[in-house]
C-alpha cells in the first residue's frame, strides 16, 4: 500500500476528534470572548441570553417571599384623579399603607422639585410622611452607553442633587464595576427627602440586541457615592442591613458585594440578573384609588392586608410609558422589575452561574462524543444520539436551574453538538459525488449553510430553469456613491465596499434570506427561494431595518477606512417572480426575474424623490401592516407601469416600543395626507407644519407642503386622482 494511503487512512480516524476540538474553540471563541463584539455583533451572546430565557418561562414562577403587594396607578386611579397624581395623595397613601403595619412602603414616582408643582401639594405631602415609618423615594440617574462610561468623571457632581441625596449614599470604594453617572436626571425635593426613610435607582438597561430587561445595576456611582437600587434597598431595609457593614471585593470578573451573610456577585458592569418571580399578574396587586377610598368608608379590615407588606406603588398606565419586556413578559410595568429584584434579594435567590471549568468540561466531553460517532456511526443512528443527547442536556440544565437556581449554557453546548455533528457529517457526504459539491459552491455564497444542507438533500432545486414563486425582493444602494468614489483613490474604494458589502450581506443571510448579485454598489436579494419562507416579507423588512442600524454601527470603521459618510437607500417589494439557476450548462446563476423585481428597483431610487431611507411596496405593507411600523407616503406611477400603486416608509418593527411623540407625528402627518388626497389644500399644509414641530425637517411633510403651496396656486385637473408619476427611475 501507498505511504500516503496509509498516513492518509491513519488520519481518517482522527476526523471526528479534529472537528469536535474545532467545534469546542469556536464555541468557546463565539460565545465566552469579546471577539464578535469587537467586530459589531453580539449574536451568539444574544442567542445564550434567550436560551436562558427559555429555562425561566420553562420554569415558570418560582418560590419567594410572599410580603410584596403592588400598589397600582391604574387607569382607574388615573380617571379619577388624574395624571399627575397630586402628590399629597401620595403622602396620604403612602402614610395609610404605613400605619396599617406595611413594613416598608416605595413610591416608583420621581417627585423632583418643580416650580409648577402646587406649593400646598408638597407641604401636605411632606406633612403627611412625617406621621409615617419606612418610606422611600427614587432617583433617575443619567448612565451613559457602555463605551463612554470609562469617561465619565468620578467628580462630576450637581451640587443640587448632592445636596439633597448625599446623606443617603455609600462612600464608594476606589475600584468597583458599578456604572457611573455623570447626573441625576431625578431626585427628591428636599423636604420630602428629609422625611423619608431612603432612596433607589430605578435605572433599568435593556438589552441593546433585544430590548429586554434581564439585569439591572445593584448600585450606581454619583459623586463618589454609591446608590443601591430600590429593591436593594428595600431589601436592605427589611433585613435590617446597615450600609457601614456593606463591603465590596473588586475581581476580574466584577463586584462581589457582602451585606450580612449575604454574597452578591455582580457582572463587569456591576449588573446582577434578575431571577423574575413569574409574570406580573403573579403578585397580588390593589389600585391606588381604592386605598383613598377605604379609607374615606372607614373600612378597616381593607388595610389588614398590608400588615408586614412591602408596598410598592408604581404606574400601569400605559400612556406614562415605563414598560419594559423581561423574558417571561412582551410588556410589564417597571415597578414589578423592581419588586423582583427586592424579593430575590430578601429571599437569597439569586442566578448562581455554574463554574466556568464545570461547564466547559461538560462541553468538551459531549462534544467529543459527539464527534466520534458522527464519523463512524450511520446518519440515522447518530441523528438520533444527537437529538437524545441534546434533549438529556436540556433536561439537566433545566433541572439545576429550576431546583436549585444554578444556570448552565444552554445555547453555547446545543451549538457545539450541532455544529460538531453537522460538521463532520459534512466531511464525510463531500466524498460522496459531484452534485453534492456542485450544490455547495453554487449557493454557499449568497444562502445561509442552514439552507444548503436542505438543497443538499433536494438537487431538484438546483436543475436548469426556474419557477413561479412568490418571492420579496429587496434592492439597496449607497447614497451619492459617485461623490465618494471621486474623494478616495481606487484601492480605498474596494476595501470601503468590501467591509459595507460584508456586513449587510451577513444581515441578509442571517434573515434567510438569498443574495442574488452585487452590482457596483448595489445589492440585490431576496426572500422565499430556494427554500419557501411564510414569512419572507418579514423577514425581508426585518433585514431592512437592520441593515440601517448595523450601518449606522459601522460609520466609524467606513469613515476611518475612507474619511467618508456611507448611507443606504433600500425599496422593498413583494410578488410573483420566476426564480431558478439561469444560463448554461457551463455557467450558471441563481436569479429572480419578472416585473416586482424592477419595483423594487424603482422603490430603492424613489427614496431620493421622498428624502426616505427605505420604501417598501402597497403588496409588501399588506402582509406585514400588523408586524411593522410604516407610514403612506404617496400613490406613485412607476416608469414602465400604467396602474399606481401606494408606497410606504418602513419605521420600525410594531414589536418595538415607539416614543409618543412619533406616535403623534404619524398621526398629525396621516391628517395630512388625508387632506391633501381631498384638496383641502389649506387644511393639509397646516397639518404637514404642525407635524414637522414634532419631527423636524421631516423630507415628507415637507415635500408635501411645497406641493400643495403650488397647488394652492394652481390646482390639479378635475379628475386628478391623487397619484405622482415618477418620471426618473
Amino acid at each position: 500500500m501507498n505511504p500516503s494511503t496509509i498516513v492518509k487512512a491513519g488520519l481518517k480516524k482522527y476526523y471526528g476528534f479534529i472537528f469536535a476540538v474545532g467545534t469546542i474553540l469556536l464555541a468557546e471563541l463565539f460565545f465566552n470572548t469579546s471577539f464578535l463584539p469587537s467586530l459589531g455583533t453580539n449574536l451568539f451572546q444574544a442567542i445564550e441570553q434567550r436560551g436562558c430565557d427559555m429555562l425561566m418561562r420553562a420554569r415558570g414562577v418560582r418560590p419567594y417571599g410572599n410580603d410584596i403587594i403592588m400598589v397600582k396607578i391604574d387607569d382607574y386611579t388615573d380617571k379619577l384623579l388624574g395624571w399627575p397624581i397630586p402628590r399629597d395623595q401620595y403622602g396620604a397613601v403612602m402614610t395609610l399603607l404605613s400605619n396599617s403595619g406595611a413594613k416598608a412602603v416605595a413610591l416608583d414616582v420621581p417627585l423632583p422639585p418643580k416650580k409648577d408643582v402646587d406649593t400646598m401639594q408638597n407641604i401636605l405631602l411632606v406633612e403627611y410622611l412625617k406621621q409615617a415609618q419606612g418610606t422611600f423615594q427614587v432617583i433617575g440617574p443619567y448612565v451613559p452607553s457602555s463605551t463612554e462610561r470609562q469617561h465619565v468623571s468620578r467628580r462630576d457632581v450637581d451640587s443640587a442633587a448632592h445636596y439633597i441625596i448625599g446623606r443617603f449614599g455609600i462612600p464608594a470604594p476606589y475600584l468597583n464595576h458599578f456604572p457611573r453617572a455623570p447626573i441625576i436626571n431625578d431626585y427628591p425635593f428636599l423636604e420630602l427627602a428629609e422625611v423619608s426613610t431612603g432612596i433607589g435607582h430605578v435605572l433599568l438597561i435593556p438589552d441593546t440586541l433585544d430590548g429586554i430587561i434581564r439585569s439591572t445595576p445593584l448600585f450606581v456611582e454619583y459623586a463618589e457615592r454609591l446608590y443601591p437600587s430600590l429593591g436593594m434597598t428595600l431589601a436592605m431595609y427589611v433585613l435590617k442591613i446597615d450600609p457601614k457593614d456593606i463591603s465590596f471585593e473588586d475581581t476580574d470578573d466584577g463586584t462581589i458585594v457582602r451585606a450580612g451573610t449575604m454574597e452578591i456577585h455582580t457582572g463587569l458592569w456591576g449588573e446582577v440578573r434578575i431571577n423574575y418571580i413569574g409574570k406580573g399578574s403573579q403578585l397580588p396587586s390593589v389600585s391606588l384609588f381604592d386605598i383613598l377610598a377605604a379609607a374615606k368608608q372607614g373600612n378597616e379590615k381593607f388595610f389588614d392586608q398590608f400588615k408586614n407588606k412591602v408596598c410598592i406603588i408604581g404606574p400601569t398606565i400605559r400612556s406614562v410609558g415605563d414598560y419594559y419586556a423581561n423574558p417571561l413578559e412582551e410588556s410589564s410595568a417597571g415597578f414589578f422589575t423592581h419588586a423582583n429584584i427586592y424579593d430575590m434579594i430578601a429571599t437569597n435567590r439569586f442566578l448562581i452561574p455554574a463554574h466556568a471549568w464545570i461547564q466547559f468540561s461538560i462541553l468538551a466531553l459531549i462534544t467529543l462524543a459527539i464527534g466520534f460517532v458522527a464519523h463512524t456511526w450511520k446518519m440515522r443512528a447518530g441523528v438520533g444520539i444527537l437529538l437524545l443527547v441534546a434533549v438529556l442536556y436540556s433536561i439537566f440544565a433545566y433541572s439545576a436551574f429550576a431546583f436549585f437556581n444554578v444556570l448552565f449554557h444552554i445555547a453555547e453546548p446545543l451549538f457545539a453538538f450541532s455544529l460538531c455533528f453537522v460538521s463532520t457529517i459534512a466531511f464525510r457526504a463531500a466524498t460522496e459525488g459531484r452534485q453534492r459539491k456542485m450544490i455547495t459552491d453554487l449557493f454557499g455564497r449568497y444562502v445561509d449553510s442552514t439552507i444548503v444542507d436542505i438543497l443538499i438533500n433536494d438537487p431538484q432545486l438546483v436543475k436548469l430553469g426556474g419557477e413561479k414563486r412568490e418571492i420579496s425582493i429587496l434592492f439597496s444602494d449607497i447614497k451619492g456613491f459617485s461623490t465618494i468614489s471621486e474623494k478616495v483613490d481606487d484601492e480605498t474604494l474596494v476595501k470601503l465596499l468590501n467591509v459595507y458589502m460584508t456586513d449587510m450581506t451577513n444581515v441578509i443571510l442571517k434573515h434567510q434570506g438569498t443574495v442574488d448579485k452585487f452590482i457596483g454598489d448595489a445589492i440585490m436579494a431576496f426572500w422565499g427561494a430556494p427554500l419557501k419562507d411564510e414569512n419572507a416579507t418579514f423577514h425581508a423588512c426585518v433585514s431592512a431595518l437592520e441593515m440601517q442600524y448595523r450601518l449606522e454601527r459601522l460609520q466609524p470603521k467606513l469613515y476611518k477606512i475612507g474619511n467618508v459618510e456611507v448611507r443606504q437607500r433600500i425599496g422593498v417589494n413583494t410578488g410573483t417572480c420566476t426564480v431558478g439557476n439561469m444560463g448554461s450548462e457551463q455557467r450558471q446563476s441563481y436569479t429572480a426575474i419578472g416585473d416586482p423585481v424592477n419595483l423594487a428597483s424603482r422603490l430603492e431610487g424613489a427614496n431620493k424623490q421622498y428624502g426616505t431611507c427605505i420604501l417598501i411596496s402597497e403588496t409588501t405593507y399588506q402582509q406585514v401592516a400588523k408586524r411593522v411600523v410604516a407610514r403612506e407616503v404617496d400613490r406613485v406611477q412607476v416608469v414602465g407601469k400604467t396602474e399606481p400603486t401606494r408606497i410606504y416608509e418602513l419605521i420600525n418593527l410594531a414589536d418595538k416600543p415607539i416614543t409618543d411623540k412619533m406616535k403623534y407625528f404619524l398621526e398629525i402627518y396621516a391628517e395630512g395626507l388625508k387632506s391633501y388626497r381631498e384638496r383641502r389644500w389649506d387644511e393639509g399644509i397646516a397639518y404637514m407644519e404642525h407635524a414637522t414641530q414634532k419631527i423636524p425637517d421631516d423630507p415628507v411633510c415637507l415635500l408635501y407642503i411645497e406641493r400643495m403651496k403650488l397647488y394652492q396656486i394652481s390646482p390639479p385637473q378635475s379628475d386628478w386622482n391623487g397619484v405622482f408619476v415618477l418620471h426618473s427611475k
